[in-house]
């Protein structure tokens, strides 16, 4: 389906077979037994090949919402373009959306949405996407709505802290790195999480520089420091050379914790190397298995089935991003103005229909890192992951996530 979309840069969906409301009433993108959304996306340029998942589960999310009635018996209708991960032609492909296409709202899984981002605010339009730029986390642009954060300038969480010490962690390193900046932020927010939980974090400076730095130097001064949790926000190889140099050094860490090591390519590379590895993973993945991952892949296999394996983590995002705006649609009532639908959204907690490991509200936690993750820890054999259960969960989704609470700035 999305290769034959993509010849004509349009859309639509499938037979329209829902019974419509009485009449129009009048909202842009509205008609009496449609609702037009359009969906952004880099089908060329520099983030292309990263972000081609994102189309088959917004594809996925919007033909299973119509093969259920659609929306108040509005079937969805869509229009994609491709902002070939530039702000200039993302500014130019929302307009034509907007203004053109006639759409109600956006779902964007862009790397450049900063460049249509005045002209969305300006317009109140509704859109839902991707947090890849900083501006995600600014609560003024209350159209903008994402349900995570890579960026957060507000306080750390206690989630962290109170894995390491459940793991008997007493005494951390931060990793950093001197070549992506960026990756230090949430590296600075575990360290704060970690120090909450009583665990001391040695003031020493840890960087890993590929160019400068093996792997077995890091793990030698890791292991002279004498630590038994190391956290790092590094990801992909860089990360896995960081654990190779820990396991050749025998450094006796307890802990590895890393925002992105939930990488089963990494894992495909490295294997058994990263053993014992922990990814802080902001929602629910493929291995719990609940009622919400069988929904996804039999979308994924009814609509999308090109996209293989399905269970690919940005399409999994796209697919959740897509919800969200259906969410909001059917909150917002048969006949929502984009406002109402904004302020009713906002007003919301959202999980995805079990697919987050803990509700997210709509304004409270906008630009906030999670309070609730799940931990997966690589096994001992290196094949594959497991779920780090809570000792403290009560039942089985209380043992596969951790929720803690946001610490004092």
């Amino acid at each position: 389906m999305v290769t034959a979309l993509a010849a004509g840069c349009g859309g639509g969906s499938g037979d329209d077979t829902a019974a419509g409301p009485a009449g129009d009433c009048g909202t842009p993108g509205f008609s009496a037994s449609e609702v037009r959304l359009g969906f952004v996306y880099p089908d060329s340029g520099a983030g292309a090949e990263s972000l081609t998942p994102t189309m088959s589960g917004f594809i996925a999310r919007i033909e299973q919402a119509n093969a259920d009635g659609g929306i108040h018996g509005r079937k969805i209708v869509y229009t994609w373009r491709d902002d070939a991960s530039s702000a200039d032609q993302n500014r130019q492909v929302v307009r034509d959306l907007v203004e053109d296409q006639n759409v109600f709202g956006l779902v964007e899984a862009s790397i450049a949405a900063s460049g249509g981002l005045d002209y969305l605010v300006e317009q109140t339009i509704p859109v839902t996407g991707m947090p890849a730029e900083p501006f995600w986390t600014n609560p003024q642009y209350r159209n903008m709505f994402a349900y995570a954060y890579v960026f957060s300038d507000g306080p750390s969480v206690s989630t962290f802290g109170d894995y390491a010490k459940a793991q008997g962690g007493t005494r951390a390193a931060v990793i950093q790195s001197d070549v992506a900046e960026n990756t230090n932020g949430i590296g600075s927010k575990i360290s704060a999480s970690l120090e909450s939980a009583g665990i001391e974090v040695v003031p020493d400076r840890f960087v890993y520089n590929p160019a400068i730095t093996t792997p077995a130097q890091l793990g030698q001064q890791l292991r002279s420091a004498d630590v038994d949790v190391v956290t790092s926000a590094l990801a992909g190889k860089d990360l896995a050379e960081v654990v190779r140099g820990i396991r050749e050094a025998n450094a006796p860490v307890k802990v590895i914790l890393a925002p992105s090591g939930y990488d089963k390519a990494m894992l495909n590379d490295y294997g058994r190397t990263l053993r014992g590895l922990t990814a802080a993973v902001n929602y629910v993945p493929f291995e719990i298995g609940n009622p919400a991952h069988q929904k996804y892949l039999e979308a994924m296999s009814t609509y999308a089935p090109e996209l293989q394996p399905p269970d690919q983590e940005l399409a999994l995002v796209s697919y959740i991003l897509t919800d969200l705006f259906l969410y909001g649609l059917d909150k917002a009532g048969e006949c929502p103005t984009r406002a109402g639908f904004i302020d009713t959204l906002r007003a919301s907690q959202y999980d995805a229909g079990g697919l987050l490991p803990g509700p997210v509200d709509m304004t409270k936690d906008v630009g906030q890192i999670a309070t609730c993750y799940t931990f997966m820890q690589v096994n001992e054999d290196g094949t594959g992951y497991q779920v780090a259960q809570n000792p403290a969960g009560t039942d089985e989704a209380t043992r596969n996530r951790w929720c803690g609470h946001r610490l004092e700035q």
